[in-house]
């Protein structure tokens, strides 16, 4: 029974070499001829240096300009928002003071005009900065 365990285990040993040599062989590059095709001798030519310190000195300009243009944007959104809640307290004040409905209309309205004013200033803030600045290229 030991001798039947041995040869069937040297069987499926020998059966499972062949099936790994067979597919290593197959995927293998079996070719012993050379397969480069370049055969140039020219040295690639380098980078152009001031091109790039152009490049680099155009970016760093752009990330300033872009800098500056957005703490604008950022400056301009907050001066509105900033009227905008002052008038919104004074209008809280002025509706709670208010005893007739010509005075709550009244408040009301000047609450309109103030934002409406805080708008167009934050649209002419805007358009003050001008367009958003355009990244070089290379």
């Amino acid at each position: 029974m030991k001798l039947n365990k041995v040869i069937s285990a040297g069987v499926l040993a020998l059966t499972l070499s062949s099936y790994s040599a067979t597919a290593f062989a197959s995927t293998g590059d079996t070719s012993s001829a050379s397969t480069a095709s370049d055969t140039s001798t020219t040295v690639p030519t380098k980078k152009n240096s001031a091109a790039a310190a152009k490049f680099r000195a155009d970016m760093q300009a752009w990330q300033a300009a872009t800098k500056t243009w957005l703490a604008g944007r950022v400056a301009a959104m907050k001066d509105q928002r900033e009227s905008v809640a002052a008038a919104s307290a004074t209008l809280k004040d002025a509706l709670g003071a208010a005893t007739t409905r010509e005075a709550r209309k009244a408040a009301m309205e000047a609450f309109k005009s103030a934002r409406t004013a805080a708008a167009s200033k934050y649209q002419a803030a805007i358009a003050a900065l001008g367009e958003r600045p355009v990244r070089p290229t290379r």
